[in-house]
């Protein structure tokens, strides 16, 4: 029967991707995705011929309505992201969203996530956590937001490119205080940074190595202030 198959693939190392994965994008007849380029990389990769067509948030409504046209017709499409697992924080959503309400079958092909990535290694009390993903550009959004969240017993994650993360720690430092964080940096990737620390702490070390700004940033965030925080521990938290 014909389906949209979502596939999680790489946040960065590309060895992490998993054995259906790859059988399943060498089997559909296209691959959607986000950026042809990065993901040719992978297919190159692995020597998949799969034709790619382009699947973002410009051209999503007409491109959504030719895939679920050719899913239809009784072909086989993939959905992946620029990495990891499709509809954080892209627009894979309304592709979905769209089948759904056709009738189409959709399959999802689990693999990584930069959400469980950090929050497994974090060190934190994650039995419960809430997904934010990308904050609000505008300060008087975010702050507003942020606000919203004060007083949370649990961890949430965001997601923050590396040169406006400062500006973010700032934000957070002023309405929730010297809380504990993980900051985790180019997950999978050469250059990946884990660490969880109270909050002050982490922005003097940021400030001595700026090589910590560089690349994508997730960060799950302990909101209660350390001095309430029954979850507090001394741990230093160095992975």
């Amino acid at each position: 029967m014909p389906a949209l198959y979502i596939i999680a693939t790489p946040i960065g190392n590309l060895e992490d991707i998993t054995i259906r994965a790859l059988k399943v994008m060498r089997q559909v007849d296209f691959i959607a995705c986000e950026d042809t380029r990065k993901t040719r990389i992978l297919t190159s990769r692995y020597h998949i011929k799969t034709r790619l067509i382009p699947y973002h948030e410009y051209n999503k409504k007409p491109a959504a309505d030719g895939i679920v046209a050719n899913i239809i017709k009784g072909k086989n499409v993939a959905l992946v992201s620029e990495a990891g697992t499709p509809l954080v924080s892209d627009p894979g959503s309304y592709l979905v969203r769209l089948c759904v309400e056709k009738g189409i079958k959709v399959i999802p092909i689990p693999g990584p996530s930069s959400i469980l990535s950090a929050v497994s290694a974090s060190g934190l009390d994650v039995s419960e956590f809430t997904f934010i993903g990308f904050l609000p550009k505008k300060a008087g959004k975010r702050k507003k937001l942020l606000a919203k969240l004060k007083g949370e017993e649990r961890v949430f994650i965001v997601f923050e490119p590396g040169r406006s993360v400062e500006k973010l720690l700032e934000d957070i430092m002023e309405i929730l205080g010297n809380i504990r964080i993980c900051y985790a940096k180019e997950l999978t990737k050469v250059y990946e940074f884990i660490k969880t620390q109270d909050l002050k702490t982490l922005m003097e070390e940021i400030k001595n190595r700026p090589e910590l700004l560089k690349g994508e940033i997730t960060l799950v965030i302990e909101p209660l202030p350390l001095s309430a925080n029954p979850h507090t521990t001394d741990f230093g938290g160095v992975y």
